[in-house]
């Protein structure tokens, strides 16, 4: 099957369910002000997505052409149509990282694939459960990709033990000899704790680490 056919057949029931199941939003929420967590939802799945280059695409069914226009604004992208000659074009960019929030592992599994294929660099990670819940929030992020060489030590498997907790997306390249690693966590993540003290060390342990962190109770 064409791809952007399959492309647009994945949009077409991905839409569909854009309402009731998926909210794009900007990565600098923050509830250090005080805000009441019941702004948005801590279930689900979110997804960070990305353009920082202009992307022209070209179509020739003005239907086809609408629906993928319409599902990129949604995101929160900027878009700009035109055509000439019988086709129809568009150009579109998501020059900050966005967050879309999918109700399920499914959705959020769909919903990368669709932007990976539209050009966007993607970032998709599942925060252990055991941080949805406590009176203390720990904001974290980091923008861009950190790598470090990996030994193989106990250190190293429990840093990543952590990473994956925290959800943060993670690339090992095997070199034989040893490992290069890579992490990050482009958008803004919160993680709950029960007490001051493990969120204070929670928060330590990412500034030392690289991420930009807030601590807000």
């Amino acid at each position: 099957m064409n791809m952007k056919i399959l492309a647009l057949a994945v949009v077409s029931g991905l839409l569909a369910t854009f309402g009731s199941m998926a909210v794009a939003q900007d990565h600098g929420h923050s509830h250090a002000d005080g805000t009441s967590h019941g702004d948005h939802g801590h279930s689900g799945e979110s997804i960070a997505f990305y353009m920082p280059k202009a992307k022209t695409v070209h179509f020739d069914d003005v239907n086809k052409a609408k629906q993928q226009f319409d599902t990129l604004q949604k995101l929160g992208c900027q878009v700009k149509q035109g055509g000439h000659a019988g086709h129809i074009d568009g150009t579109y960019i998501c020059s900050e990282w966005k967050s879309l929030k999918v109700a399920d592992h499914g959705l959020a599994d769909q919903w990368s694939a669709w932007l990976k294929g539209a050009g966007f660099d993607v970032s998709h990670g599942h925060l252990d459960p055991n941080f949805g819940e406590g009176p203390e929030v720990v904001e974290f992020r980091m923008d861009n990709w950190k790598q470090i060489h990996g030994n193989g030590s106990p250190e190293e498997s429990q840093m990543l033990t952590q990473l994956n907790q925290l959800g943060c997306e993670i690339i090992i390249d095997d070199h034989g000899n040893h490992n290069d690693i890579r992490f990050r966590a482009p958008t803004w993540h919160d993680a709950h704790f029960a007490d001051h003290d493990s969120a204070e060390k929670w928060a330590s342990w990412l500034t030392q680490n690289g991420f930009q962190t807030r601590h807000s109770h």
